[in-house]
Order: structure tokens, then C-alpha cells, then sequence
């Protein structure tokens, strides 16, 4: 493991890591986060950064794109449904754009609590269906982190419901899959993990679902039918609370004949490949950049 990422490690566990049975303040979580947002560097010269205001019936998005592309992806960013945004996963999307030689869509779908559940499902579909009107479905890549990771798979889901053709492939950093929080990992990892506590997870669930139950398939994919999905690729830390959900996840998705890589890495946070400052991050996106490569031709 790297310096960088022990650095890392120390910090989200003494300055981000909830104190258990805390509430969750929205408007403080928030704030948190626009304050680390004052570190975050410039985009690379060569991404060009287009954003995107909500218009007939889309949510606000952004465009990050290199000179030339070739694929496209769709990108969900994570944040418990009631936080973070296009800034805070500005430069997850702009390196994954480049390695990938792929423009990236970055959708700011409603948060929570403001906007329950199925708000964020229904940007996340609407926005599929904007880039089939112009892209075949076979040159485009679903993909997120955390509850984005979540809301990626509810969209393909939502895609099917509707008719929709299945995207290339899908990529998912850490997904929470499982919104009634039942993997045994919770737990298990709740001192390692640096990021969570058990109790935090559902709280945010809370938020989100407000009354809709928590294995409602599109808020929880765990509990869908996989069947039809595209190849997955999941990654997600051996030592975090969400680790049950990416190894279910993969379980189902092969049980329902879906083709799915797991890639498991000890001792880094949750949704590490969204870290770009790390080396470990930088070598999962190229992982996922090969991926893309071999999904589409």
C-alpha cells in the first residue's frame, strides 16, 4: 500500500468517519465536503469541461471529454443519495475520460432528502435515454461509485422495465446495492473499514427511501432479477462495511448468467478508484479503461 493511501486511510478515519450513533446532519455533511473542494486541483488541459443545465426533463449534468473519444460513459457519483456532486467527482471523470479515450457524463440526479426515492432513478433513466437518441447502446458504459454504483445498476434495471437496450458493460466502484444493510460485513468490518459505521448506512437509507421499503428493487438491485444485465465489473476493499454488497452482488449476477469480474484490494477505502491522488487509484482506472477497451470494440 501506498504512503499516499495510509495518509489517506488516517485521515478519512479521524476527520470523516462518523462518531456511532451520531445523526446525520445534511447541510454539515455538505459543507464538508464543499470545503475539501477548495484543495481539489484544476482539470487537465486536455479535458474539455462542458456543463449541462436541467432542461426538458433532465437534471443538470456535465460533459468531460478528450480531444478525441471513441465511447461513452455514463457516470453516477456516490454520496448516500443526500450529498456530493459533478465537483467532487470532477477528477475521478476527467482522468477516467482520458484513460479510457471516452467522454464522460456526470449526472447531478436530486438528492435526498429534499428528493426521495425514486427521484434519483428516474434522472439516472432519463439521462440513459437522452444518450440513446444520438449513441448505440454497444458504445456505452454505465458505471459509479457508492450509492452511484447502486443507482447504476437500478437505472440498467429501469432500461430493461422500459424496453431499453443494455449498455456495453457496467463498472462499479463499491456499490451499495443493499439498502437494508443485511451483509454480514457491516459488522464484520466496522473497525477496519475508515470511512462508516454500521449505523450510518442506514440512516442515510432513511433519507433516501423515506417509507419505500428498503428491498425495493430499484433502490436495493441486490434483491432484482440480474438476468439480461451487461458484464460487470465490481471493485470494492476487503476491509470496508460494503464488502458483503459487491461480493453478493457478484454471486447473483453469475447465478442469474451474467458475466462479472470482482476485484477485491486489502487495506483501501471505500470507492479508492475515485481517489485519483493515489497511485492505487490511477492503476484501477486503468483496469477499468481495459475493461471498457474489451467490451467495446
Amino acid at each position: 500500500m501506498s504512503l499516499s493511501a495510509i495518509f489517506t486511510n488516517i485521515y478519512l478515519r479521524y476527520r470523516f468517519k462518523p462518531v456511532p450513533g451520531a445523526a446525520i446532519d445534511v447541510a454539515k455533511a455538505r459543507e464538508k465536503i464543499a470545503r475539501m473542494l477548495r484543495y481539489q486541483g484544476k482539470l487537465p488541459a486536455d479535458i474539455q469541461y462542458l456543463p449541462v443545465a436541467a432542461h426538458a426533463g433532465l437534471c443538470a449534468a456535465a460533459w468531460f471529454q478528450p480531444a478525441h473519444h471513441e465511447r461513452t460513459i455514463l457516470y453516477f457519483h456516490d454520496g448516500g443519495y443526500f450529498f456530493c456532486g459533478i465537483d467532487s467527482h470532477q477528477s475521478v471523470c476527467a482522468y477516467l475520460s482520458r484513460v479510457a479515450q471516452a467522454r464522460v457524463c456526470s449526472v447531478d440526479y436530486r438528492l435526498a432528502p429534499e428528493h426521495a426515492y425514486p427521484a434519483a432513478v428516474d434522472d439516472a433513466l432519463a439521462w440513459y435515454q437522452e444518450l440513446l437518441k444520438t449513441t448505440p447502446a454497444n458504445k456505452i458504459i454505465v458505471a459509479g461509485d457508492s450509492a452511484g454504483g447502486g443507482l447504476a445498476l437500478a437505472c440498467l434495471l429501469a432500461a430493461r422495465k422500459a424496453g431499453l437496450a443494455m449498455p456495453a458493460a457496467a463498472v462499479l466502484f463499491s456499490p451499495w446495492v443493499d439498502l437494508a444493510c443485511e451483509g454480514a460485513s457491516m459488522q464484520t468490518q466496522a473497525h477496519a473499514d475508515v470511512m462508516f459505521t454500521p449505523d450510518s448506512l442506514p440512516k442515510a437509507a432513511a433519507l433516501y427511501l423515506q417509507g419505500a421499503p428498503a428491498k425495493t428493487e430499484l433502490a436495493s438491485p441486490l434483491y432484482a432479477d440480474l438476468r439480461g444485465m451487461p458484464p460487470l465489473q465490481i471493485f470494492a476493499s476487503r476491509h470496508e462495511i460494503l464488502l458483503d454488497d459487491a461480493t453478493r452482488l457478484h454471486q447473483h449476477a453469475q447465478a442469474a448468467g451474467v458475466s462479472s469480474r470482482l476485484i477485491l484490494e486489502n487495506r483501501l477505502p471505500h470507492v479508492w478508484p475515485t481517489m485519483v491522488n493515489l497511485p492505487e487509484a490511477r492503476a484501477s482506472l486503468r483496469q477499468v479503461a481495459d475493461f471498457i477497451r474489451q467490451n467495446i470494440k
